[in-house]
């Protein structure tokens, strides 16, 4: 990422009057900028700038969705895409044994021990579910793959 590109997104006006797209914009931004740098500094300020960002956002996830922003959020047909969260098997592998490792480590305070808990207990859920999960389905033509279905 260029200096300048990587200096604005430190710049980025934000505050507690911000709607929340444009906080999730910023959360979006931040981590992939932080995903992709490998200066220890970068990471922390990126870390920093994601963080005041998601404490904003938090309060504002059950309330009301202001008009001015409904049209914003309006289509006149279904959408082909919808977010879903469908990592790849062996990058879950490796979360879930991050976390357990993280957790085992005794370097977080209980309020992080909770909630990395909670993550990790979803997390394996999810890969357990997705390990288990049917790949083929028995036809008069013979098995095929729930894969080449879709």
């Amino acid at each position: 990422m260029a200096i300048t590109q990587t200096y604005s997104i430190f710049t980025v006006p934000f505050n507690h009057t911000t709607d929340f797209t444009e906080l999730a914009d910023n959360c979006e931004r931040f981590a992939d900028v932080l995903i992709e740098s490998d200066d220890d500094a970068e990471k922390m300020a990126l870390c920093g700038r994601l963080s005041a960002c998601l404490e904003l956002l938090h309060p504002t996830l059950r309330e009301p969705i202001p008009d001015y922003l409904k049209a914003s959020l309006t289509v006149d047909d279904l959408p082909t895409h919808t977010p879903a969260f469908t990592p790849e098997i062996d990058q879950l592998s490796v979360w879930c044994q991050s976390l357990t490792q993280l957790l085992m480590s005794g370097s977080l305070a209980t309020t992080q021990v909770r909630v990395l808990g909670e993550l990790l207990h979803e997390l394996v859920c999810y890969f357990a579910d997705t390990l288990k999960a049917p790949r083929w389905l028995n036809t008069e033509a013979g098995m095929l793959s729930l894969e080449d279905l879709h």
